[in-house]
């Protein structure tokens, strides 16, 4: 479900507002898990009850959540580095193959030329690789396609993450990068808003392109100049 907020105003009021709340629940929250865990071992048979499953998915939703509002609140703030795109890409590519495989599905990694250093937050440039290639792999199914492409031009480094899945309906493409604008089950609606506030931190651009069961297709451009941190 996509939740929308009126006006500019109203996000960051309740994103502010979240971020306060976030931190003063992530204690307790922590708490009561353990305390969940205890009274399983206790009384073991609390884990057969579905109601037991579902709360420790609530918590557990809980701590995304809290977890997803940090991020989002960070995001603009970089540590950068001199950093080797190549290696960057093929790790992380390399790190998803097992589940790729075993869901049969397809990663390909593609770098046309060789790419310049850059620099830029690794950590936070991986993580808006990780959220796009996430989101590839719970929009596809067996035999589809997740492609990871990247070449380098004088002033910039292009990135292209693209699969062969379900696609993306107009209406819902028209927020996809609005904080907790969502359309998943259990989706916080941070993920693709948080990596696009750090590649604008990197005084970047990512651009979406999708269509109902063809596939999607995500473009980020990093310019090839050190960003402000």
């Amino acid at each position: 479900m996509y939740h929308q907020m009126n006006s500019s105003s109203d996000m960051q009021n309740s994103t502010f507002y979240l971020s306060r709340i976030s931190h003063e629940i992530r204690n307790p929250l922590t708490l009561i898990y353990s305390t969940a865990q205890l009274l399983a071992m206790k009384h073991p048979d609390l884990g057969k009850d579905e109601l037991w499953d579902q709360l420790i998915s609530d918590i557990n939703y809980l701590n995304e959540l809290t977890d997803s509002i940090s991020a989002y609140n960070h995001c603009q703030q970089l540590s950068v580095c001199p950093t080797d795109l190549n290696l960057l890409l093929q790790k992380l590519t390399d790190s998803y193959m097992p589940v790729i495989q075993h869901s049969h599905k397809k990663l390909t990694l593609t770098i046309k030329n060789p790419l310049p250093e850059l620099i830029c937050d690794p950590l936070k440039i991986r993580e808006c690789l990780i959220n796009l290639i996430k989101n590839s792999m719970e929009a596809t199914s067996e035999h589809d396609i997740i492609s990871v492409t990247a070449f380098a031009n004088p002033r910039y480094i292009h990135l292209i993450i693209g699969d062969t899945g379900k696609g993306i309906d107009s209406q819902q493409l028209k927020h996809i990068f609005e904080p907790f604008a969502t359309y998943k089950k259990g989706g916080t609606g941070l993920g693709l808003a948080i990596t696009q506030q750090i590649i604008k931190a990197h005084h970047g651009t990512i651009r979406v392109f999708s269509k109902y069961n063809k596939g999607t297709v995500f473009i980020i451009r990093l310019p090839l100049s050190e960003p402000k941190k």
